[in-house]
């Protein structure tokens, strides 16, 4: 379950690095909303991988490994944010102008 846990840390680094250190999980999510890092599905996304994240912390939850995997396409879809910021800039950059 220590990879529940670490996407959980992985989330929370994510919102750190982008909006800081403003509050709580809940908090975070809503700010990055507002500030156009996620839509409104990705926070519900989110929402779901934090939650099981905190119940592995918290209550000893013990998810499946296909509910584990399912974490992690969350997290992969939040990460894929950052590389493709990255790589619209490299277009807009290399992209003949008219």
């Amino acid at each position: 379950m220590l990879a529940v846990m670490g996407a959980r840390s992985i989330i929370d680094l994510f919102m750190n690095e982008h909006i800081g250190d403003i509050g709580g999980f809940q908090q975070k999510l809503n700010q990055l909303l507002k500030d156009g890092w996620i839509s409104k599905k990705n926070m519900e996304f989110l929402s779901a991988a934090l939650d099981a994240g905190h119940a592995v912390t918290h209550r000893g939850y013990k998810p499946s490994i296909n509910e584990v995997n399912q974490i992690m396409d969350i997290i992969e879809n939040l990460l894929q944010t950052q590389v493709l910021l990255s790589s619209a800039e490299n277009l807009r950059e290399n992209t003949p102008k008219r």
